[in-house]
């Protein structure tokens, strides 16, 4: 579950993000969207961020945070998978 959950964030962020451009997002209409809490939400974004889908994760006070999605990120969205 954990896959489809990093996919379906990486959906969520490159319906509003342009690779290589960091985009500011709000975590509370995210882990809703996706079911997700908060925490499961941020620990996934480190996961991705760790693993380069995405970049520059930064928490921006309690509620938002910015995020620059990679092109191996957006590659990920495209195929459905982390191949």
């Amino acid at each position: 579950m954990p896959g489809q959950n990093k996919i379906a964030i990486l959906k969520a962020i490159s319906n509003d993000a342009t690779v290589g451009n960091p985009a500011r997002f709000n975590y509370n209409s995210i882990a809703k969207t996706l079911s997700l809490t908060k925490q499961n939400l941020d620990e996934l974004l480190k996961e991705l961020n760790k693993d380069r889908f995405i970049s520059g994760y930064a928490k921006k006070g309690v509620d938002s945070f910015t995020v620059t999605i990679n092109q191996k990120g957006l590659d990920a969205v495209q195929d459905e998978s982390f191949i």
